[in-house]
Formats: structure tokens, sequence, C-alpha cells
């Protein structure tokens, strides 16, 4: 009993001895400064007054739950709960003029104050992370593609509109070198086949992007970094959004999100949906024939490159036990078709009626617990079941017109090529995965975790217009195990800290191929082994200035499209060898003081190095037989430099940043020796951007808004193809792009909702990406967002 009333009085007075400061500033409802503010701290004598700039601190409160009372004659008092879990909170308060005074009228908010935000604790860790967040991207038109393409270092290149093929870069690297998650969980898994950009924006809360350097948690390879995409947190009770969007070129996209969550039995259910679908109908310029033969440049709106998706997905289980933190089971299904215009080039006739299908099913299984204070554990484990259909099976040849050309009728059999025929071929994946992950705190200043993620993929085919000899129909299987240890050091009162890790890459690929004609069986088998490391770095000189040194000797294993193709437009390449790569990031970071009286601002930047062996390369082609090669060694180097600035009253902002990046064949052999030091084509080196953003506030209701942005983009020039082969090498253009938009934010009955239009590439500007695929041209969007 004795020891019972020890602990409490020992708890009791750590508790009050951790004194904490709840400061802020109190505006009128048209965001002025109120000077003379009376603010009571309920509960205990503490009373301030605002300054005459509105600013109030109150000093030495002890950790928990506050209400703030701000009352000021001739204003409705309001109050404020606050729940306080660090050494500084900032409450700033708005008063609305009270046209009748009442003792009466007061208004009750409820603000819980963690002190750090999620993007400000993985910020200020050592791994090599930026944390982008999805508060006002969701309000915006754009997609999750052009949001993360606004952060440094990060280039997405896209082969047309809405689920055309993407290509996503960071810092030099580029597609399969990085890797993409939901939730921990490979993108791919979830169903998310075509790619980030068809992900919805309002779905995602935040997405962590890791570059160069992979922290041991994700279970996976990779050359260029992470991009991490976080749901938003079940909340308690009944919660849900629902946001609809319409545009240009017949582009309408939807998503929605239920779920319920009881506290008291632990039990939860949320589920969420998309429907997207755009015509992609924008104009482009391409080269047609006249009736003597000769080609004009003629302006013409696209046709057949139509796109359909949709999926769902539901998750139900239990959290917040002692027995789980979180137990759960997933069910996803979605369903994508595109239709095919032309080759990866835009060269040659289009193509009228070639069509690709895609479909996934699958499941996950997750349980989560802390055994202790100093011990969790973390386990993923599901299957994936992948389907592709391509079909090509015209016997006409179109215009860019979209006009079947006459006399074509029965010449051909297939669009694509002569060569390979016509096709429908469909492919199935076959996918099992886990992931566990093991966390021991040693003490305060030592922690060591553990991580092993074992994946199988088993991919198989058929062509159904072939009757004899079908390529599709091998069966290949690809084992991956991935395993990783770390060491984290916490040391000066949190100032330093080091990670320190290890990892092991296996993978193992069998294929087997059944020739019919002469009754025999090819079978190919390899493994490979390898061991990386790597560290990171990073120490807090004070509240204002830090710096973090980050480095990989990262691998990159093949994936199963690069090994053993598509089925559609990627043929196989079973010798390909891994990647492997020097990383190195070093990062310094400033910004202001916290001071509710004055403007804030941020400064970042980053010098960045890749040094890479065994680059694979995709290789174009005309028809279907683009592949992935090992071509040369490659090195990227470069700087990024970002930095924002908020107004103190928070309704204007200003944000920006560019980026450098030298990417060049660094090769001493084989085919490409010949253009050592020169840039790895078709990849921009030189971008940046910039936007505003400015807010009214109380225009029409007493809690309305109106918000203004403009976001604008920049890509210097860059070449198609290797700059010393010719004498005037294909150059892609600079170009800009500038969206322009507002959007009104409003409640109804309990409901939050907010009204966007918003008009992309307003100045129509002819802008060129992948290969020199033209992008669409201005287009008008709007967009509704509830959320309750």
């Amino acid at each position: 009993m004795k020891l019972k009333i020890a602990l409490l009085f020992l708890l009791s007075t750590t508790f009050l001895m951790a004194q904490n400061t709840i400061s802020g500033k109190v505006n009128d409802e048209f965001g002025n400064p109120l000077a003379g503010v009376n603010i009571h701290l309920l509960g205990t004598e503490i009373n301030v007054k605002t300054n005459a700039s509105g600013f109030y601190k109150i000093e030495n409160a002890a950790m928990g739950r506050y209400t703030i009372e701000a009352s000021l004659e001739g204003y409705i008092s309001k109050k404020e709960t606050v729940l306080l879990e660090s050494s500084n909170a900032i409450i700033n308060i708005a008063l609305e003029k009270a046209e009748k005074p009442s003792k009466d009228a007061e208004k009750l908010n409820d603000v819980f104050v963690k002190g750090v935000s999620e993007k400000q604790k993985k910020e200020e860790t050592a791994q090599a992370v930026s944390v982008i967040e999805m508060k006002e991207a969701k309000f915006k038109t754009t997609d999750l593609g052009e949001v993360l393409a606004q952060t440094q270092g990060i280039n997405i290149r896209r082969t047309g509109g809405l689920g055309s093929r993407t290509n996503f870069s960071m810092n030099g690297l580029t597609g399969n070198q990085i890797r993409f998650f939901l939730d921990g969980i490979p993108l791919d898994y979830h169903g998310y086949t075509f790619g980030i950009s068809t992900v919805p924006v309002n779905l995602i809360d935040r997405a962590e992007v890791y570059k160069g350097v992979v922290p041991i948690e994700f279970g996976a390879d990779a050359l260029g970094g992470a991009v991490n995409l976080i749901t938003p947190k079940i909340k308690s009770g009944f919660s849900g959004s629902f946001a609809a969007q319409a545009g240009s070129f017949g582009t309408y996209r939807t998503s929605l999100v239920l779920s319920n969550y009881d506290k008291n039995t632990g039990f939860f259910i949320k589920g969420s949906g998309f429907y997207d679908t755009s015509q992609n109908n924008y104009k482009v310029d391409v080269d047609v024939a006249d009736n003597a033969g000769k080609l004009k440049k003629v302006t013409v709106p696209r046709f057949h490159d139509a796109y359909e998706g949709y999926g769902i997905q539901l998750i139900t289980g239990v959290k917040d036990r002692i027995w789980a933190k979180e137990l759960s089971i997933e069910g996803f299904y979605t369903d994508y078709s595109k239709e095919i215009q032309h080759n990866q080039l835009m060269v040659g006739v289009p193509y009228g009626e070639v069509m690709t299908y895609r479909k996934a099913a699958g499941t996950v299984l997750t349980y989560r617990n802390d055994f202790g204070e100093n011990f969790n554990l973390d386990i993923i484990s599901g299957y994936n079941y992948r389907e592709r259909q391509f079909t090509d099976v015209s016997d006409y040849v179109y215009n860019w017109y979209g006009e079947r050309i006459e006399g074509s009728a029965g010449n051909v059999s297939g669009e694509i090529s002569e060569s390979t025929g016509p096709s429908d071929t469909y492919t199935w994946n076959n996918d099992v995965f886990s992931r566990l992950k093991a966390s021991w705190k040693i003490s305060d200043k030592y922690a060591v975790s553990f991580t092993s993620a074992p994946t199988y993929s088993k991919q198989t085919g058929d062509d159904r217009l072939i009757t004899g000899y079908d390529p599709a129909s091998a069966v290949r299987d690809l084992f991956t195990w991935v395993n990783g240890a770390d060491f984290k050091i916490d040391a000066f009162n949190e100032k330093l800290e080091n990670i320190l890790f290890v990892k092991n890459y296996l993978q193992k690929v069998n294929s087997e191929e059944k020739i019919p004609s002469n009754n025999t069986v090819i079978k190919e088998d390899r493994s490979v082994n390898y061991f990386g490391f790597g560290n990171g770095f990073r120490y807090k000189f004070n509240e204002q200035f830090s710096t973090r040194l980050t480095y990989e000797y990262a691998t990159r294993l093949p994936q199963t499209d690069e090994l053993f193709g598509d089925g559609q437009f990627i043929q196989g390449n079973l010798n390909l060898k891994p990647e492997r790569s020097h990383n190195f990031n070093f990062e310094l970071f400033f910004k202001s003081k916290t001071n509710a009286e004055r403007s804030s601002w941020q400064a970042q930047t980053n010098v960045f190095l890749r040094k890479i062996d065994n680059q694979i390369l995709f290789v174009p082609a005309l028809d279907r037989n683009n592949i992935y090669q090992n071509v040369f060694a490659a090195t990227s180097k470069g700087i990024e430099v970002s930095g924002s600035w908020t107004s103190k009253n928070d309704r204007l902002s200003f944000h920006a940043n560019s980026t450098y990046q030298d990417f060049y064949n660094d090769s001493d052999e084989g085919i490409f020796a010949a253009y050592k030091g020169d840039r790895v084509p078709n990849q921009p080196y030189f971008f940046a951007n910039g936007g505003a953003n400015y807010s009214f506030h109380n225009l029409i209701g007493k809690e309305d808004k109106l918000a203004l942005f403009l976001d604008a983009r920049y890509v210097y020039e860059f070449f198609r193809s290797w700059e010393s082969a010719s004498v005037n090498p294909f150059v892609i253009p600079s170009q800009y792009n500038i969206d322009l938009g507002a959007t009104y934010h409003n409640s109804l009955r309990g409901f939050k909702y907010a009204l966007t239009a918003e008009i992309q590439n307003i100045t129509n500007e002819k802008n060129y990406d992948f290969f020199g695929v033209q992008k669409p041209g201005r287009a008008f969007n709007i967009k509704l967002v509830t959320q309750f």
C-alpha cells in the first residue's frame, strides 16, 4: 500500500513539474488583432490580457486538459478546450461581434493540441523523409501525381491525360527504382495497378517521401527511394467524406469514405470507394498526309483514349485493446479499362480499337500490439490477384481524325504490328506477401528493430488467338525476401539521432515454357543474394536550425513486369541483373521562431548523389517490343532548395522550390560507352515550382472562408535522345504550367463542405512529357468535398 502511495506521489510530482506555455493571438472575425481581450484559464486564478497586437501568453501551466475563455466587451465570449501534451501550445482565437450583447452568448469549441504534428515528428528524425500533407490538396482538382510533383526533387511525366502511363522521377531515378506503398503495404497489393496518379487524393491524409535511403520498416528493395501514402485515422463514432469532380475532356472523379468506431468495444469498420472516367479528348498537334501524300501539321482532338476505373475497399476489426493495438482484415477489388491510341513515341498511324484492361482483388490481415512499454510487434500478411487483358484484333487502319481509312478493311489483322499479328492476351499474377517488424526500446537512448518481408509471385497467361506455341502460357515464379535490422541512438536530450541499419536481399527466379512442337520444356532459374547497409544522422542545434546526413548502399531487384513482361507492351528479360547504388543526402533546415505575433518562414536545402551500377533502362519501341535492359553505369548529383512564408494572420502564404540534377552516363564499356558523360536522355535536369494562397474569412456567414490559390511549374528544355548522338539532337522545349483556382468553405447543419473552381494550364501552353508526347491544354474543373 505504501509503495502504491509513493508511486502515485512520484507520478503526480512529475506531472506537476512539467511546466508548459500556452500562447496565441486573438483576432476579430475579419482577422484584425484585438487588444485588451481577457484570457482566463478556467479552474485557475490565471488571467492575462492581449497586447496591442492581440498576442497573449500563459506560462507555467502543467500538462493536462484546460478550457480557455476569451472575452471582450461588445464581442461574443468564446471558450477553447486544450489538451496540452508538450512544452508549448499555440491557440489562436477569433471573436465575433455581438449584435445584442448577452451574458449567455458564448461559444465552446474543442481543440486537441498535440504540440508536434505527425509531419514535424517524421521530418525531425534521422530518416531522409519529407512529408506532404493533403489537407489543402483534397480541395483542389489536381490528381495525386500532380500534388507530389510540386515537391522539390520530384518530377512526374505522363503520356497523356487521366489513366495514361505515369513516370515518377526522384533525384533522377525513376519508374520501378521508386517503391510505392499505402499504409506501408506495396501499392500494387491494394489494387492500384494503374499507378500513383489514379489514387484518389481524398482517400489520403499525407504522403511520406523517402529520398534514396529507405527505412527497413517497409521490407522492400529500392534504389531511388520510396513514397508511403497514409490514409486518415479512424475517428470515434460515425464519420465520412465525399468528393465529386467534373471537368474538361469528359473527366469525372468521385470518392467516398465511411467509417464507424466504437471506443467501448474497440470494433471498427471502414469502407471506401472511387469511380473515375475521362474521354481524354484534348487537342494535339500531329502530322497528317494530305491528298498528295505530303505531311502537314494539323490540330485534332484525341480519340480512342478514354479511361475508366473503379474500386472498393472494406476493412474491419478491433483496435486499442490490451491484447491488440489493431487486429483487422481488409478486402479490396479494382477494375480498370484504358483505350490505347498510339505507340510510345506518338508517331506513325494511330490505333482505333486497341484496349487494355486490369483487375485486382485481394485481402490483407494485420496484427499490431505493444507488449509493455518497450516492445512492439507488427505483422502484415496478404494475398493479391492481378489480371491483365490486352486486345488488338482490328482489321482496320485509322487516321488521326478517328476515321477508318477507306479500303483498309481486312488488310491487316491487329493494328500495332503486322509482325506480331492480332492478340487477345490474358496475364495472371498470384501474389502472397508478408511483413514482420519487431522493435525493442532498450532504454530512452537506444532501440533496435528487425524486419522480415518475403514475397512470392506466380505469373502465367494465355493468348486466346494462338493455337500453337503460346509464349504467354509460360509459368514463371519470383520469390523475393528482404530482411533488415537497425540500431537507433538518441543523445544530448534528443538533439542527436542516429540510425544504423543493414539489409539482405534474396531473389529466386524460375521460368518454365512448354514447346508443343517438339514436346519439350525449357527451364530457366537463377538466384541472387546481396547485402546492403546505411546510416542516418540528424543533429538539432536549436529549434531554428538542424542538419541531416544520410547514406545507403542500396539494391533494387528486378520486378515481375521487367523480368516476365506484362503481356501488353513490355517483353520479358530474364537476364536482368539487380541495380546497385551509393545514395547520399546532406540536408540543412532553417525556420523562424514560433511566435503568433509574427509571420513564419522555413527553408531547406539538400545536396544529393546517386552512384548507380547496372542501371535498368526502359528501352522503347514503336510496337509491342519495349523491353527493360541493364545498359550502363550512371551518376546523378544535384541540389534542391525550398522555402515557404506565412503571414502572421495565416491569410497569405507563399512557397517555392527548385531542383537541379546532373544525371549522366558513366559507362566505360558496353553499347553506351560512346556516350559517356552525356546526360541520360528523356530526363529533365532543371525544374521549379511555386505557389501562393490567400484567404478571406466571414464573407457571407460567420464561419465561411474563401481561399484563392495559384500554382506554377517550370521545366527547362532537355534532350529526348543522347545529346552527342547527332549534330542536332531532338530537344523537348522549355515549358511552364500555371493553375489558378478558388475554394469556398462553409458548413450546413453540421456538414462541412467546400466548393472549388479551378483552371489548369490557364495560358493553354503546349507541354510535352514522356518522349515528347503532348499533354492536355487548358482545362476547367469544379469539385465538391463534404466532410461529416
